[in-house]
């Protein structure tokens, strides 16, 4: 797959900080799926149904208007051959200047060792130097530990949307 030159650039500089971070594949989403379904608590607030492959191959794929493929990184953190978390990311949404960080995941052992800060830290790093002027996510409001996290990293709330009757909010960090 061929990313855009500001993904690529932006892929470079995080596997140059993480160099077990990788594109994830089609060949990758059964371990994709058992890190998800091990993290029950994020499905209880963030998801309608379980996760399954078919939802997985859904996040590979899924994109914002406006944006193709080529603006996309589905990333994966491997620690030896285990799956350690999961990175979405989207250029450009919801306008040129912003990262938007679909998804943030964990393995469930990985949990408070401070790699999710390291990830955050370098992402920000990394935006900064491609050009990016400000990230931006989504977090479920009964995500209280994503919530902590997020503004821990310094993001704000920008306001709130209603999502299949779950309140998330919009957070962005200026870079």
């Amino acid at each position: 797959m061929e990313h855009s030159p500001r993904s690529q650039e932006l892929l470079t500089a995080l596997c140059a900080a993480f160099p077990a971070l990788r594109p994830l594949e089609e060949g990758d989403l059964p371990q994709v799926l058992t890190l998800y379904q091990r993290n029950t608590f994020y499905n209880s607030v963030a998801l309608e149904a379980p996760p399954t492959l078919k939802s997985c191959q859904e996040d590979l794929a899924a994109l914002p208007p406006g944006r193709e493929l080529r603006h996309k990184l589905f990333l994966g953190l491997f620690q030896g051959a285990v799956l350690a978390a999961v990175l979405n990311l989207v250029e450009g949404y919801p306008d040129e200047g912003t990262l938007y960080i679909g998804l943030l995941e964990l393995a469930m052992e990985f949990h408070r060792q401070g790699l999710g800060t390291r990830l955050a830290q370098a992402l920000k790093t990394a935006a900064g130097e491609a050009g990016f002027s400000t990230l931006r996510l989504g977090c479920y409001d009964r995500n209280a530990p994503g919530m902590a996290f997020w503004n821990a990293m310094g993001f704000e709330k920008e306001g709130a949307v209603l999502r299949e009757g779950r309140v998330l909010h919009k957070m962005f960090l200026p870079l």
